[in-house]
């Protein structure tokens, strides 16, 4: 069975994330190191300065969440 993965990208500021280029950065990053043939299974996308606690993220509590429930997932 193909491993799956669950993709979480994060950008400081909200000029980050409209102009795409931290979010572009990392997702060709992501998708260069697992190649091609990664199952990528779900993306979390969020705009949250580093100075707050992860609770204040909610997006990536979604996908701890899922890889949780998936079992056979990993957070990238």
């Amino acid at each position: 069975m193909a491993k799956k993965y669950i993709c979480y990208y994060r950008v400081s500021t909200q000029r980050q994330g409209v102009s795409g280029l931290g979010l572009d950065a990392q997702k060709r990053l992501v998708r260069g190191r697992l190649r091609n043939n990664a199952n990528i299974f779900a993306e979390f996308t969020e705009i949250e300065s580093g100075r707050k606690s992860d609770r204040h993220r909610p997006e990536l509590r979604r996908a701890i969440n899922l890889c949780n429930e998936t079992k056979e997932s990993t957070l990238v």
